[in-house]
C-alpha cells in the first residue's frame, strides 16, 4: 500500500448517518438499548433552489450526541435521492459519514478529481453541503461548510 502525497487530514466526524424506516421505533430502541438523547429532530424539505445537485425531498432527520460526534438518523418522507436507493438497496443501516470542514471547496475538488460522484447538495442554515459516493470503500462522505 502507498502513502498518498496530497492527503489532507479530515477533523473528526461531525455525525455519523443511518438511514431508517420508522424515525420513531429506531429513538426509542436507540434510546432504551444504549440510553441515547436527547434526541433533536426536525423536518427538512430544500426547496430546487436550495439544491445543487438532485430533486426536493422531504426527510425526517433526527440527531443524539454519541460522545463528541452526533449519531444522524434519517427517514425518507418524499423524493428521490440516496437515501430511498441506499434503503432499497442494502435496507436500513449506516449511510453517510459527515465532516464539517472550512476548505469546502477544495475538498469538493479533491474528491472529484480522485472519481468520487456528487449525488446530493445544497444550502442549509445558509451553509453548503453535499454527498459523495466514493470509490472504493463505496462509503458516501458528507462535507458540511463550517
Amino acid at each position: 500500500m502507498s502513502a498518498q502525497t496530497d492527503a489532507v487530514a479530515l477533523p473528526s466526524p461531525s455525525h455519523i448517518g443511518l438511514v431508517v424506516k420508522d424515525m420513531d421505533k429506531t429513538i426509542e430502541f436507540l434510546s432504551s438499548l444504549w440510553g441515547l438523547g436527547p434526541w433533536q429532530s426536525f423536518e427538512y424539505a430544500p426547496r430546487q433552489e436550495e439544491l445543487t445537485v438532485g430533486k426536493p425531498f422531504r426527510q425526517k432527520v433526527a440527531q443524539a450526541k454519541l460522545g463528541s460526534t452526533a449519531l444522524e438518523l434519517v427517514q425518507q418522507l418524499e423524493g428521490g435521492g440516496p437515501w430511498p436507493e441506499f434503503l432499497e438497496t442494502n435496507g436500513e443501516g449506516l449511510h453517510h459519514i459527515a465532516f464539517t470542514i472550512s476548505n469546502y471547496d477544495e475538498m469538493v475538488a479533491r474528491l472529484q478529481a480522485r472519481g468520487g460522484r456528487m449525488v446530493a447538495g445544497g444550502i442549509f442554515q445558509g451553509k453548503r453541503w453535499c454527498y459523495f459516493a466514493t470509490e472504493p470503500g463505496g462509503m458516501i462522505v458528507e462535507f458540511g461548510e463550517e
